[in-house]
């Protein structure tokens, strides 16, 4: 067989739909599409699918049973499951036994009875996608299994008749986590590895086979590795005998089936569900109406059907409150019998022209409400058919959208207040896009760069920055993030290019739930006199360390020579050294206190 969707493939479901029914076809690929899956293609006949089956390459194919042609669809799957592995899921208008039994031969993987919904088909599709992907499995377990054979990818193990082993070889550890000397020395034994629900079995059978002479035996049970992991495994056992056909020692192969296992669980389950929803399904053919009427009523939406003469054949109980009018004076009636005659002509035109162009519809429109205002609503329509594809009537759906336009209203009005408070603002504001096209400018932006609205907003607009400065500006609207979407930005602008202004800039930067740059919001300011103030404060600072420094030096200059002079005086004698020593302390002090006030 040709390649097709293994069991890892990742993304979404690659679906073929197979429908002479164009109308149903377009219909089965936007639920396809509403649930999450790809249309590979929609073909119309059997012969077109097997032929084009390797060209589109699905992962799965929805096939009509009946369609147009010589080659009928359980004949087109039957075809195509020589050339091409891919599940096959039947729809059919039809679902007796004598049908089911000759589809069943083609080996599908599911049934969708028309009239489907959106939960069968998703339902059918994801078991018949994890079925498959088990079989693929399931058949790659039992290649890997048949190379563990050939290749004697497992233990061979010889065992004395009172069960204590001769020896191990192969992939033991790989398979047990023990080495083969670990095991030959019994610690642990192999006995001691195996669970303890299935170790009683194994010692019976043990006794059984040594009672029973030269035989042969298969047997499965559980191993608990060295890593505290559960393996499966089968042994297959040889008793072999002497020369006198005596049993003279005990021959095992043993292989790791834990994947097998695995996947025979899940096979059988996947198996056993996909037989109930068959059965149940079938079961359910008889209480389709009901079930209908059920469902229908569930939906909070008001929902309707109409028959081909616009007249209502059905509703919700949402339809009826809705409305304010009870079911019994709906059904059997038209808009015109119900509703205002201007909303009723509108409907009457609309719903004829959805019947002479079967598909889908969708509009906004007023209708009324049980509290006799008329509110907006958006209404949605689809046609259905018959078995053989002959329009029957339409279903509607209706949903109150009052409360979000008059929302949208609140905000347009409240975008508009936010705007007018923006503009008087003396801040320089504006909101660009990546590409620098300006969004928005208030006044005070377009003053200070001598602009007008209609020649900016629109335009791409690009700050005068010096060109020492645009390095850093560029980096700075380069370095925003989803997680660091705020920044804020010193430079030099070149006012009416030639005058050096300083700005400061807050910028915000958008980004959208990819974490795609969407715009930038900036407020900026001139702050040139700041700068000069801050200037000519470094500049008095500077001017006086210089003072300072040349005090200390001066400072050095005097206590040398008075220290001295000061203690000539204090060794001298007389009325003169006393008076030369109180004006030299004096003259330090005053020293002292110069210099304590210049450092605080």
């Amino acid at each position: 067989m040709d390649e097709s969707r293994t069991a890892g493939s990742t993304g979404p479901a690659r679906i073929l739909i197979v429908e002479d029914e164009m109308i149903v076809a377009e219909d089965l690929a936007l639920v396809l599409s509403s649930l999450g899956y790809k249309t590979a293609g929609i073909v119309a006949s059997g012969e077109e699918a097997v032929e084009k089956i390797r060209e589109l390459a699905p992962d799965l194919i929805l096939m009509d049973i009946h369609l147009a042609g010589r080659m009928s669809g359980i004949e087109a799957a039957d075809s195509i499951r020589t050339l091409y592995d891919a599940p096959v899921i039947f729809i059919t208008a039809f679902a007796d036994t004598h049908l089911i039994d000759r589809a069943r031969a083609t080996m599908p993987y599911g049934y969708i009875v028309k009239p489907y919904n959106e939960k069968e088909i998703h339902s059918t599709i994801e078991i018949a996608l994890y079925t498959h992907g088990l079989h693929q499995q399931v058949r790659a377990s039992e290649e890997r299994y048949r190379g563990f054979v050939e290749n004697f990818l497992g233990i061979a193990c010889r065992r004395r008749m009172d069960h204590s082993p001769e020896f191990f070889h192969g992939t033991t550890e790989a398979i047990t986590g023990y080495t083969e000397t670990e095991l030959l020395s019994g610690t642990p034994s192999w006995e001691d590895l195996i669970v303890p629900e299935d170790r009683e079995r194994i010692r019976q059978h043990d006794r059984e086979i040594i009672g029973q002479g030269a035989t042969r035996h298969t047997r499965e049970y559980r191993i608990r590795r060295r890593d505290g992991t559960f393996v499966w495994v089968r042994e297959l056992i040889s008793v072999v005998p002497d020369s006198m056909g005596k049993p003279r020692y005990i021959q095992s192969v043993i292989y790791d089936i834990t994947e097998q296992k695995d996947a025979e669980a899940a096979l059988q389950k996947a198996n056993e569900e996909l037989e109930e929803r068959v059965r149940e399904r079938t079961e359910s053919l008889n209480q389709q109406v009901l079930f209908l009427q059920q469902l229908i009523n569930t939906i909070p939406s008001p929902v309707y059907y109409k028959d081909t003469r616009c007249t209502y054949t059905g509703c919700n109980t949402a339809f009826e409150s809705y409305l304010g009018i009870p079911r019994s004076r709906i059904l059997g009636k038209t808009d015109k019998e119900i509703l205002p005659a201007e909303i009723a002509a509108m409907t009457r035109e609309k719903d004829r022209f959805l019947l002479s162009h079967q598909g889908i519809q969708a509009y906004q429109m007023k209708f009324p409400h049980r509290d006799r205002t008329t509110h907006e609503v958006l209404a949605k329509k689809a046609t259905f058919t018959d078995s053989e594809g002959k329009i029957t009537g339409f279903i509607g759906f209706l949903v109150d959208i009052t409360d979000r336009i008059q929302t949208e209203d609140r905000l347009r009005e409240s975008e508009q207040r936010f705007r007018a408070v923006v503009q008087d603002q003396t801040d320089l504001i504006c909101r660009i896009l990546p590409n620098r096209t300006v969004l928005f400018a208030n006044t005070a932006f377009l003053s200070y760069f001598g602009k007008r609205s209609e020649d900016t907003t629109g335009y791409i607009f690009r700050f005068p920055v010096h060109p020492d400065d645009q390095a850093a500006f560029d980096s700075h609207f380069a370095s925003f993030s989803p997680d660091h979407p705020v920044g804020s930005l010193e430079f030099r602008c070149l006012k009416e290019g030639r005058e050096e202004r300083w700005h400061r800039w807050i910028n915000r930067a958008f980004f959208d739930d990819q974490g795609n740059l969407q715009e930038y919001l900036s407020i900026g300011r001139d702050i040139t006199e700041k700068k000069d103030l801050e200037i000519r404060d470094r500049e008095t600072h500077l001017k006086m360390e210089r003072i300072r420094s040349r005090l200390y030096r001066l400072n050095d200059q005097v206590r040398g020579p008075l220290s001295a002079l000061i203690l000539l005086a204090r060794k001298g004698t007389g009325e003169n050294a006393a008076e030369i020593l109180m004006k030299a302390e004096e003259i330090e002090s005053v020293l002292e206190q110069f210099f304590w006030e210049s450092d605080h």
